[in-house]
């Protein structure tokens, strides 16, 4: 199992495990009950759509690159306000707020 796309909105990654599934990769998404809220707050924990068949993991990135027009699973970005290292997903810093620059 490989994870292939994350994001804090739960209707994006709804379309993307869409978009696999008609090309027959199966796939399941994980945290997809956080994206409610509960204790940690609504969208802090990012949506992940993972394929169960290794073999799949190409053609998924490949697929969801052409859709979303960049790499499914970019690179952490740093808070230039505190420091913090988070995940390409996140549009605000998860420990302070502070927008994305």
């Amino acid at each position: 199992m490989h994870k292939v796309y994350a994001h804090e909105n739960l209707a994006f990654v709804q379309l993307a495990k869409g978009l696999l599934e008609l090309n027959n990769i199966q796939c399941f998404m994980k945290n997809e009950y956080h994206a409610a809220g509960g204790h940690v707050g609504f969208g802090m924990i990012p949506i992940e759509l993972w394929v169960y068949n290794s073999a799949d993991e190409l053609a998924a990135t490949v697929i969801l690159e052409k859709q979303y027009g960049k790499h499914a699973q970019g690179a952490a970005w740093v808070c230039k306000k505190c420091q913090e290292t988070n995940d390409d997903s996140f549009e605000t810093c998860w420990k302070c707020q502070t927008e994305r620059a």
